[in-house]
């Protein structure tokens, strides 16, 4: 249940302008777009599909029109053409409207994105660009097995050689839009015996045969995401479906996981600003002992620190965009972002449930979905424990 006070002097907007960061036209234009169609399109229906776990197939195709499936394939691809910093302004943007929209798009773009830096001509003709308009649906990225997440070099799923192509035999967990998906980014072991250099990444279509999909997971939170298990028996595909180099699909993954994380940190703002928002207005309109909850000295507490995790968590996340934008290297920064955005947005959406005393124990309100949504982003795009060993890597070496 949304809250609106009469009290204007709120300041419960997100201060893009107070970041002190300089954002283009581009970029503005970029967030200004998300945020209208976040506010019309996704957010009056997504309580309801958290409760239904109906997938926003529907949506996905219109943001998929928009370029957003895409955000930062070119526009001579179909994409939006966006930077990494458009992207987060976006991503956080329909974030705060719907957090599982938000992994739908993350999910997608990642493969967008690998795509475009490493598809062929071929290639990205037959499935980038018409993936980048909106015309195959969300994507695929099927990294995480049952047995292995954080961990890929010990994933089990092959692909042998046979004649011009491979046959792929395995199964994928955990895998976002699975079940609604046009293709599938799949990685698999062409060389069990080299480790991570005998990964190779390869495109496999919807209605390949031996293709089939698995059980759809009843979940915490993120509840209309559409995620599934996905099982690969006797999947036969031509070379021409290989992405990249034989054995370099470790190192394909992995160069795409700096910029997935950044969107995992602009998902985390997105639901702890939206916490925020609704703490706030609802403590200004709740009275306990004489007066607004909000004046009281613990409430006001919990207001500070939560704009201080909130504003902290934005100046790591664009700092990290920044430095991907000028084609640096940021292991570091990005896995900071990730880390500090999700762990804010933790802090966050439970102080501001709080707030709401009992009342945000209640499905009624919209915190109580919040508070489900925030608990995963600690743990996918890489564990928090993992972002930890990045980053002290960098530093200890």
């Amino acid at each position: 249940m949304a809250t609106s006070p009469d009290d204007a002097s709120l300041r419960v907007e997100v201060p893009l302008d107070r970041l002190g960061f300089r954002f283009t036209e581009e970029q503005r234009l970029m967030r200004d777009a998300a945020s209208s169609f976040a506010r019309e399109r996704i957010a009056p229906g997504a309580a309801e599909r958290d409760r239904s776990g109906r997938f926003p197939l529907e949506l996905v195709r219109e943001l998929g029109g928009m370029g957003l499936l895409g955000m930062k394939v070119s526009v001579d691809d179909g994409g939006a053409g966006a930077d990494n910093t458009g992207y987060v302004l976006a991503m956080q943007a329909i974030a705060q409207a719907c957090a599982s929209v938000a992994v739908i798009l993350a999910s997608s773009n990642l493969v967008a994105c690998i795509l475009a830096d490493h598809a062929s001509p071929e290639q990205r003709e037959r499935w980038l660009s018409p993936f980048a308009r909106g015309e195959l649906g969300p994507a695929g990225f099927c990294l995480t097995e049952p047995d292995a997440g954080s961990d890929a070099s010990a994933l089990r799923t092959r692909a042998v050689a046979k004649g011009d192509g491979f046959v792929i035999d395995g199964s994928k967990q955990w895998i976002t839009s699975g079940a609604h998906a046009g293709i599938y980014l799949v990685f698999a072991k062409t060389d069990p015996e080299a480790g991570r250099d005998g990964i190779s990444a390869f495109v496999v279509e919807r209605d390949t045969p031996g293709l089939t999909i698995g059980k759809d997971e009843h979940k915490m939170g993120l509840r209309s995401s559409g995620t599934v298990q996905v099982h690969f028996e006797g999947v036969e595909v031509p070379r021409s479906q290989l992405v990249g180099s034989l054995g370099r699909g470790y190192a394909v993954a992995l160069g795409a996981l700096g910029a997935g994380r950044i969107g995992i940190a602009a998902q985390s703002l997105g639901i702890a600003e939206a916490a925020f928002a609704e703490g706030v207005r609802y403590a200004a309109q709740r009275r306990a002992f004489g007066q607004r909850v909000v004046d009281f000295q613990a409430s006001r507490f919990a207001i500070a620190d939560s704009r201080t995790d909130l504003d902290a968590a934005w100046l790591l996340t664009l700092r990290a965009a920044a430095l991907l934008d000028r084609g640096e290297r940021a292991p570091m920064e990005t896995s900071m972002a990730k880390l500090a955005a999700s762990e804010g947005c933790g802090r966050v959406v439970d102080r501001m449930l709080q707030l709401h005393g009992g009342n945000g124990y209640s499905q009624e309100y919209l915190v109580e979905r919040l508070y489900r949504d925030a608990r995963i982003t600690r743990i996918y795009e890489g564990t928090n424990e993992i972002q930890r060993l990045v980053v002290a890597r960098e530093i200890v070496r």
